[in-house]
């Protein structure tokens, strides 16, 4: 039985994204990252210069500030 991977401080796990199709600006990798300790969701762009050359473009969001649309949608009669 395979153990939970745990990533270390400082790093990152990358999976290439099948959802990526020709031309949309989706991430070619996604996956976690753990800096500072804290828990994040990590996005990789593959891009190529005016030169040629291959360009890799990333970003990190904290997990707390993902929130999913239903959540956000303001539709609800609660104040809060």
């Amino acid at each position: 039985m395979a153990k939970d991977f745990e990533l270390k401080d400082n790093s990152m796990s990358l999976l290439k994204n099948g959802y990526k199709e020709e031309g949309d600006n989706r991430p070619d990798y996604t996956g976690d990252a753990k800096i500072g300790g804290i828990d994040m969701k990590a996005s990789l762009w593959i891009n190529k210069t005016k030169a040629g050359k291959t360009n890799l473009r990333g970003s990190f969001q904290p997990k707390e500030e993902m929130v999913s649309p239903s959540a956000s949608s303001g539709d609800s009669d609660s104040p809060f």
